[in-house]
């Protein structure tokens, strides 16, 4: 790949999001020997991509107790942690792929720090705080809950550090998301897309990618096994009541047509190979037209 790319995956659980990141990565090194550094938040671990670990082709940055909002900005400048657990700009000469997991944890996580700030009686965004004691047993708890203007400091800040990692200088940029199913505001239905708490960010999240992929996982039944689907571009889910899957892969004009929207078995590094064969003969046909 000649040029920087930036991917969306989302699914839901078991989609295969993390293993996606394994494939992609072990691709990346086969074929350019850059390893693949991973920012994550994500509860479910990493246990898919533990060979890859233990090999050293991927670098694993956990968040665990850090403060999140200092975590996901450091994470989105490309910087780590030194050996005196100071972060420091990161050496990025030989990483082919940064990886953020996941839209979903990351704003939980922005959203659980300032409902327990709202226990502790700061007031973020002028809203009302929601804040009560809890006494029992011998033993008090204050419990602190999330107002309208949490979830917008929330929106504002994923976007801002969306765009920020964006602009590191590494081939490829992913994020990972799980699955929203909202109204379409823009047109009569349901859409399909990337969950990043509350509704403001789904049908937006995917025009900030090059490449937007949904990922699907449908249940082993009749002795036949769990079935994974990458879903390329925009795509029709009658199992999710018609809804509308939002995608993109920015085909360049003059491309063929693609021989499929959906591979199966899933695989993040074979959609990347399709699109980037038609990009290549859309430039061939460009030519024969130019007489060049």
């Amino acid at each position: 790949m000649n040029r920087k790319r930036t991917i969306l995956l989302y699914g839901r659980t078991n989609a295969g999001k993390t293993g996606q990141i394994g494939e992609l990565a072990e691709w990346i090194f086969k074929t350019t020997g850059k390893k693949t550094r991973l920012y994550t938040a994500d509860k479910g671990g990493v246990t898919t991509i533990e060979p890859h670990i233990q090999l050293g082709i991927i670098e694993p940055i956990i968040m665990g107790n850090t403060d999140p909002f200092i975590f996901l900005n450091k994470a989105t400048k490309g910087h780590i942690k030194n050996k005196e657990n100071k972060w420091v700009p990161g050496d990025l000469s030989n990483i082919g792929l940064l990886a953020f997991e996941s839209f979903r944890s990351f704003a939980e996580e922005l959203l659980l720090w300032q409902a327990d700030k709202a226990a502790e009686g700061v007031n973020i965004g002028g809203g009302s705080n929601i804040s009560f004691n809890v006494s029992s047993e011998g033993e008090s708890l204050k419990i602190g809950g999330s107002n309208q203007a949490h979830y917008k400091v929330v929106q504002d800040r994923m976007t801002r550090e969306v765009w920020q990692s964006q602009k590191l200088d590494v081939p490829l940029i992913l994020w990972t998301s799980s699955v929203s199913k909202d109204d379409d505001t823009a047109a009569a239905g349901k859409i399909l897309g990337p969950d990043v708490i509350g509704k403001a960010l789904t049908a937006e999240v995917p025009r900030w990618f090059t490449y937007t992929f949904r990922l699907d996982v449908l249940p082993a039944q009749n002795g036949k096994d769990e079935r994974h689907l990458l879903y390329m571009g925009s795509h029709v889910d009658v199992g999710a009541g018609n809804a509308t899957g939002l995608g993109n892969i920015r085909m360049p004009l003059g491309a063929p047509k693609l021989t499929t929207t959906v591979i199966e078995p899933a695989s993040v590094v074979k959609a990347l190979e399709l699109i980037e064969g038609g990009a290549n003969s859309a430039v061939d046909s460009l030519k024969k037209r130019l007489g060049l």
